[in-house]
């Protein structure tokens, strides 16, 4: 199922880490299955590993779970799993795009000497690939939509989802401008949110964007919240946090990605 829309991005960086017990070299090997698949299914124009160069996306990838056995009521040593939390991110905004836990499980028979690691690393990179084909990652690149310019004066800070607050029209003159003291504080607590939540924290990102929107609300914050919820797979509340973040009167380049979260979600009722 796709978790984003992505004709517009043309570069992706790759981000593979584990804060499992695994091996550095399960890592490694992941990464490089991901850029393979990457290459044969996606229209990037480059796919590149973060550094000086800035991505129009970036993609993290931690690996949190790895095992042999296979569970069930045989273990099998010859059957190797590797979970998965998929994270994208918008590189010039530093906004969250999706998430996804993504799960590789080898067949449990030996092919040509090949590795169960092996086989289940697979498994996951051609599942990256796969998902983000279907969001829009194959195909010709489409021009992306500029940014709306932030409005000076009193009224959101930059990229706050409070859109339209404090500027009404005529007959809404005196309309309060939404307070903005603790901005700031909001922000940094929002960037520590995400990065919990690329290290798989679910509890930790979801208290830190609870406490930037009760700071300086944004629909911004809500819907990280919403997607800590998708990815916990608790549904009605994602699906609650999504309208409410969609009711905050958002931008347009977050409206867009509020509908299309939410038309994800009403498949998982």
């Amino acid at each position: 199922m796709p978790i984003a829309n992505l004709q517009s991005y043309r570069t992706v960086a790759v981000r593979v880490k584990s804060t499992a017990f695994a091996s550095q070299g399960v890592a490694v090997a992941l990464e490089s299955a991901v850029f393979d698949q990457l290459h044969r299914k996606c229209g990037f124009e480059h796919a590149f590993r973060p550094g000086a160069t800035p991505a129009d996306v970036v993609l993290d990838l931690n690996i949190t779970r790895a095992g042999h056995g296979g569970g069930g009521w045989v273990a099998n040593e010859n059957t190797a799993t590797i979970e998965t939390l998929l994270v994208l991110t918008d590189g010039p905004t530093g906004e969250l795009l999706g998430t996804a836990r993504i799960r590789g499980k080898s067949s449990g028979m030996i092919v040509n000497n090949g590795s169960p690691e092996t086989e289940a690393v697979g498994v996951v990179a051609k599942t990256v690939a796969d998902i983000l084909a279907k969001s829009g990652c194959s195909g010709p690149r489409i021009a992306r939509a500029e940014e709306p310019a932030t409005p000076t004066g009193p009224g959101p800070g930059p990229g706050s989802g409070q859109g339209s607050a404090g500027q009404g029209s005529a007959d809404q003159g005196t309309t309060a401008p939404p307070d903005e003291t603790h901005r700031a504080e909001a922000e940094a607590i929002n960037e520590q949110g995400k990065e919990k939540l690329r290290s798989d924290d679910m509890p930790g990102a979801l208290a830190a964007f609870q406490q930037a929107n009760a700071l300086a609300p944004d629909a911004r914050y809500v819907f990280n919240i919403c997607l800590v919820y998708a990815t916990q797979e608790q549904w009605d509340k994602a699906i609650a946090a999504c309208r409410q973040a969609r009711g905050m009167n958002p931008q347009p380049k977050l409206v867009e990605k509020i509908d299309h979260r939410l038309d994800l979600l009403q498949h998982h009722q």
